[in-house]
């Protein structure tokens, strides 16, 4: 009975978790664009951070009024539940500051202001890993949006490695994903209490596996073979364009025009059912533009994007959605494909600034999580990056650390 209770709990803690995350994220409002908030993993948008690392955030105020925006740091436990602890015994410095550097855009159609800071800098730096957010907020202190952020320790080793599942049922559609901690010294009085193991797949923090007690304890490793729990939908490739060119040739793009603005005319999507190879960055984005010679921070026009889906490739309820690191996989009625009159394919249109983007069409469950297989199938072909960070709070402490963080990706298996 006791082995059904965790199991039961370990598959209903996920949701809690993306629950609870989805509660306290702030989207960014239509009038902001261009937010990058990263680590040194480019071209990968990564909400992690080491603590000897540095963490980048940029955004585009789309009004283009030259408004103050100040950010905000916010601690939070492993169920991202707000910390006990006060802010200057995580922060050093100020918790919150204007920022410093923004600017004007340059020749573009769309007149925005580029705001840009870093985590470390001269006023604030965290001491302590674990989950945050960062908040920007307007003048009056009102919340904008919010980034949520991982800080993390290279206390442990993580070794993570993405196989095929030995499941007839799941042996063309899903990765088995198996992992090693070696403590190196930290040594839990109880790993199943102690340690906290979270499995994402593409840095997806909306999307988490938790894992509790090892499945093997070995003199200097905790072993984690657990085929239900670790078991993911391998899904299938991202798409992709780019809009580098405003005026020649940008791949995954149909056609474009300038009206009042480019608009930028994406294929009419119908979903294959055998599996292609095709060259992404596993949901990532990066800013790029052929006419930005000089800065192309300030120089990237943005362009309206119309991402279309044939309508017969529409889930049972009609609901389809895009998604990717972009828009921070939420589907949210903006992101939502609506049928157009008169043509066979359903439309949403988002403006982007210029760049190249992976992008994804998806269902919605009943729970509010994403359906990835609503749209297209799943095959084992898929490349995806999974990342397992370690959580680590002892008997007695105050807060919890995150001691390490493990990736592998599973392109091998192709």
């Amino acid at each position: 009975m006791k082995k059904i209770g965790l199991l039961s709990f370990l598959l209903i803690f996920p949701l809690f978790l993306q629950a609870q995350l989805k509660a306290l994220y702030q989207a960014p409002p239509d009038y902001i664009g261009g937010l990058r908030a990263t680590g040194k993993d480019y071209p990968y948008v990564i909400p992690f951070v080491a603590t000897d690392e540095t963490f980048f955030v940029q955004f585009d105020d789309l009004e283009g009024d030259e408004k103050n925006y100040y950010y905000r740091i916010r601690r939070y436990d492993e169920h991202w539940h707000p910390s006990d602890l006060l802010p200057q015994e995580y922060i050093d410095g100020y918790d919150s500051d204007m920022i410093q550097n923004q600017e004007n855009s340059r020749a573009t159609t769309v007149s925005y202001t580029h705001y840009f800071f870093k985590i470390p800098n001269e006023n604030t730096r965290i001491k302590l890993s674990g989950n945050y957010l960062i908040e920007i907020l307007d003048e009056d202190e009102n919340p904008v949006f919010n980034i949520p952020l991982v800080v993390y320790e290279h206390t442990v080793n993580v070794a993570v490695q993405a196989r095929r599942t030995n499941d007839p049922a799941t042996f063309t559609t899903h990765h088995f994903i198996e992992f090693s901690i070696f403590p190196n010294g930290l040594q839990p009085l109880n790993p199943a209490t102690d340690l906290r193991v979270i499995l994402l797949r593409n840095e997806n923090l909306f999307d988490a596996r938790v894992f509790g007690n090892p499945t093997f304890v070995l003199p200097n490793e905790l072993r984690y073979r657990e085929p239900e729990q670790a078991t993911l939908l391998a899904g299938n490739e991202f798409l992709s364009f780019e809009s580098r060119d405003l005026r020649g040739y940008n791949r995954g793009v149909a056609a474009s025009e300038l009206k009042e603005f480019y608009e930028f005319y994406l294929p009419v999507y119908f979903p294959r059912r055998n599996y292609l190879e095709l060259h992404d960055i596993d949901g990532s984005f990066l800013f790029d533009s052929f006419q930005g010679r000089n800065n192309k921070d300030l120089e990237s026009d943005y362009v309206r994007v119309h991402f279309r889906l044939n309508k017969s490739a529409l889930p049972d309820d009609g609901r389809a959605y895009v998604v990717g690191r972009w828009n921070n996989w939420q589907t949210t009625e903006r992101y939502r494909l609506k049928p157009v009159e008169g043509e066979n394919f359903a439309e949403t249109v988002i403006p982007l600034k210029q760049g190249y983007y992976d992008y994804y069409y998806v269902g919605r469950k009943p729970d509010g999580s994403i359906d990835w297989t609503a749209v297209t199938p799943s095959f084992y072909e898929t490349e995806n990056r999974y990342t397992v960070l370690v959580y680590y709070r002892p008997p007695g402490a105050r807060y919890t650390r995150v001691v390490g963080l493990g990736q592998a990706v599973s392109k091998p298996l192709k």
